[in-house]
């Protein structure tokens, strides 16, 4: 489903390479790999291998990557993706109306989703790290869900590796008891299922969040996308008029955002405002954007963290994007569980240093929540917050605060 040769010419003229890698035998062999967007480099010192967090795609580090590649050339990076992605639709990108495409997205079968847990993620992602060591030693760096990943990768595999990096994500050294993976549990949100159910057909495959279906996200993406095109045609919204641009930063930016944690400080909406009823109804003043009828409602960039148009552009790729439409429930669950899925991962020493950096509006908001001394003991780390950022802030961020402190971390003086 994928279309890398359909704009080769594309990615060459942004000097990035969207790659198909090697995955562990499931039984799908069309679905059996995953995927890398590459920043390469001439003659590279090290590989920034970037592991993206819940619900995340290749592009969320596109900002960062970007950043990065200006300060050091020396420096290839590479933003995976998991193999879920392969699953996804991506022609509509490549229609002259995305979101109408969209708008009708089937399902594939998601029948694969239920075998792809921990152990193949693992198996995965060590063959990603095998391909980037043909270019250079490699450094991980996780975000979020994806430092958990990083996380428990070093655990089987700190000798591949020469750094590892946690970017607003720490392994929870508390895990769900066996009885809980297995039977299910119970949050805020409602009964999260276990395993039996999940392997029985009785659950999901697929994480979703209310509002955030797959179809949601390729909808989100789509307009984003468009917005990146023709960020100022003006497209209706609500009983109102926005412009592209509007209406696709509405949906993320923190002033307006229902999900916090999927919010990003990229500027105001320029028209009155009022107050959400469904933030209300979830117990959140949540702000919305209401224009008068005679005029459209427009975006302003007003100087916070990330600038709104650079984080548009970080959707317009087709092949790949900045969500993992299907994200298979049996990760996040056996990630949440993973002793009883693989004893051998655990609290071990690391022979380098750790750097882990939160965000002061996100996941991690104070250093010793990285519990760096209990996950690595007896390694060397340090973990910084840096203020005013949410957890995507942190990627997206315009002053390369992010990427200062990373290569800080690559030159050995945090």
């Amino acid at each position: 489903m994928r279309v890398p040769a359909l704009v080769i010419s594309f990615a060459l003229a942004l000097a990035q390479e969207y790659r198909t890698l090697p995955g562990t035998p499931t039984g799908w062999p069309e679905l059996d790999r995953s995927y890398a967007l590459v920043y390469e480099a001439e003659a590279p010192k090290a590989v920034l291998l970037l592991v993206p967090g819940l619900l995340g795609g290749s592009t969320n580090f596109a900002l960062l990557a970007e950043h990065l590649r200006r300060e050091a050339p020396w420096l290839e990076v590479w933003a995976w993706e998991r193999r879920a992605n392969g699953l996804e639709d991506r022609w509509g990108f490549l229609t002259q109306d995305p979101t109408a495409y969209y708008q009708g997205l089937p399902e594939p079968d998601l029948t694969p989703l239920r075998s792809w847990g921990l152990e193949v993620h693992l198996k995965d992602l060590d063959l990603a790290v095998e391909s980037a060591r043909k270019r250079a030693p490699v450094v991980l760096a996780g975000h979020s869900l994806g430092a958990s990943l990083a996380t428990l990768y070093a655990f089987r595999h700190e000798e591949k590796l020469k750094g590892l990096i946690l970017l607003d994500g720490a392994l929870q050294l508390q895990p769900l008891s066996r009885e809980a993976l297995e039977q299910g549990y119970v949050t805020p949100f409602g009964r999260f299922p276990g395993l039996e159910d999940l392997l029985q057909g009785r659950a999901d495959p697929v994480f979703r969040l209310p509002f955030l279906s797959p179809k949601d996200l390729a909808l989100a993406e789509a307009e984003a996308f468009l917005a990146a095109k023709r960020p100022l045609d003006p497209v209706p919204y609500g009983p109102y008029r926005a412009t592209r641009e509007a209406r696709a930063l509405l949906r993320v930016d923190d002033h307006y955002s229902l999900f916090p944690l999927f919010s990003v400080s990229a500027g105001r909406a320029w028209a009155r405002e009022g107050l959400s009823l469904l933030g209300l109804l979830q117990g959140r003043v949540v702000l919305t954007a209401r224009g008068p009828r005679s005029h459209v409602v427009e975006w302003r960039d007003t100087g916070e963290a990330t600038d709104p148009r650079a984080f548009l552009r970080a959707f317009a790729r087709p092949e790949t994007g900045f969500s993992e439409w299907y994200f298979p429930y049996r990760l996040l669950l056996e990630v949440a569980g993973y002793p009883h899925v693989a004893p051998d991962l655990g609290p071990r020493p690391l022979p380098y240093p750790v750097l882990a950096l939160g965000a002061g509006r996100g996941l991690v908001t104070r250093p010793e929540d990285f519990h760096l001394g209990e996950a690595f003991p007896q390694t060397p780390g340090w973990a910084l917050v840096l203020p005013g950022l949410t957890h995507l802030d942190l990627l997206t961020e315009r002053q390369g605060r992010t990427a200062q402190a990373l290569l800080e971390y690559l030159a050995g003086r945090p």
